[in-house]
């Protein structure tokens, strides 16, 4: 085989190891800087959980850095997945950058990765020497018996492009986290993004923060993960749920990660492992857009402000002004001016029965109307949003303050 330009490597006190122009070609070549206090990084490589330079690496945890750093692939996590990548290479035709894996195991499944590097060596990351370190594969008896197969690796696994809520999400790659952003230009934290992807997607509105969208849609088991799932994550930055993504297929999933950006991490990540909490699926919460009330409603959403005494988009709205002009406007009827007018005059209606254009009403120093729209939502005017969706049963601010509904004539 002709010997390339060299990929040079540094790694947990290895000094160099020489990587040829194969899997990974020269021009993406990088050097991984030494820890400063190698003796530290060696302890943590032990641990069988590492993935970084600051925490150590286990084998496959290594793979997955050097692919990442070189050619800006991010590998599953575990070796078993990482096994399953690419196509199946002979022991006799190996390249430089091809993945090697072993089965150490009694149970015969492979446990151990490691890079090959030309000239019958290995790079890997040992958990008896605590260090990354280069073997000769065929003058150890060890390493040889326990060889199960190797892999020519060029790519991740590919996620379900097809799907519309994914497809989506990934027009966002790259998009930084903004605590409170809501929007590309602004930036996003993890739940405004899910709420901005489904509701482009597939016209689902969900609710804003992390807590309230995992009490909504149905529960789905870990192992029934499709494509356009939401996954959530517990104990991250406070405890209890907080913080959600979105299942991409492959073991992957897209989420606002926290002080980075929009970006594909795998559920196999001991850490995304250690804090998943669970997954719900919102096919079923799309809403009607035959029915006029949803349709007018969602117009004004946030498009137009509150404005006391309001009664138009022109002018803005105040709470009652703006029931009084989508039925106007949805269903050619004349409902009175202020809510407790409109109180009195409709039939009640249990939460139970409500239909889309019921007014649901809240208690606060006086009685707020809002326009129910299906899946518990209704459309209500805030005096600091203006026009806005409101899942009225999960959350926090508003659901002790209701009040009842009422359906008119």
């Amino acid at each position: 085989m002709k010997v390339m330009k060299p990929l040079m490597v540094t790694a947990l006190g290895l000094s160099l190891a020489t990587f040829y122009e194969g899997a990974f070609p020269a021009e993406k070549a990088v050097q991984v800087q030494a820890a400063t206090d190698e003796n530290v990084i060696a302890d943590k490589a032990k641990t069988y959980e590492g993935e970084t330079l600051s925490e150590g690496f286990d084998s496959s945890g290594f793979v997955q850095y050097v692919f990442k750093q070189a050619l800006d692939t991010m590998l599953p996590r575990s070796v078993k997945e990482q096994s399953e990548l690419g196509t199946d290479v002979d022991k006799n035709e190996l390249q430089a950058g091809d993945v090697l894996f072993f089965d150490t195991d009694e149970n015969g499944e492979v446990n151990v990765a490691a890079i090959y590097i030309g000239d019958d060596e290995m790079i890997y990351a040992s958990s008896s020497d605590g260090k990354v370190v280069v073997k000769n594969i065929s003058s150890s008896a060890y390493w040889s018996s326990h060889f199960a197969k190797a892999k020519r690796i060029t790519g991740a696994p590919e996620v379900a492009k097809d799907n519309e809520v994914i497809a989506e999400a990934l027009k966002h790659l790259g998009t930084p986290y903004v605590f409170g952003g809501e929007s590309p230009t602004d930036g996003f934290d993890c739940s405004a993004f899910v709420a901005y992807v489904f509701q482009h997607a597939s016209d689902v509105y969900l609710p804003r923060s992390t807590d309230q969208q995992w009490q909504v849609g149905e529960e789905v088991a870990r192992e029934d993960l499709k494509p356009g799932d939401v996954i959530f994550f517990k104990d991250t930055y406070r405890e209890g749920i907080s913080h959600v993504g979105i299942y991409a297929g492959g073991n992957q999933f897209i989420h606002a990660k926290r002080s980075e950006n929009v970006t594909v991490d795998y559920l196999t990540s001991s850490y995304w492992t250690s804090k998943y909490a669970g997954a719900r699926r919102y096919d079923d919460l799309s809403l009607s857009k035959d029915n006029p009330f949803v349709t007018e409603s969602l117009k004004y959403v946030g498009e137009v402000p509150y404005a006391q005494g309001g009664t138009s988009p022109s002018t803005g709205f105040d709470t009652a002004g703006f029931v009084q002009y989508i039925y106007k406007e949805a269903a050619g009827k004349d409902i009175p001016r202020y809510a407790s007018q409109q109180w009195e005059k409709g039939e009640s209606i249990s939460k139970s029965d409500l239909k889309p254009g019921d007014l649901v009403f809240f208690e606060g120093s006086s009685l707020i109307p809002s326009i129910y729209i299906g899946n518990d939502y209704v459309v209500h005017v805030s005096t600091s949003q203006g026009v806005k969706i409101t899942n009225y049963k999960v959350d926090s601010y508003w659901a002790p303050k209701y009040y009842g509904a009422k359906r008119m004539p």
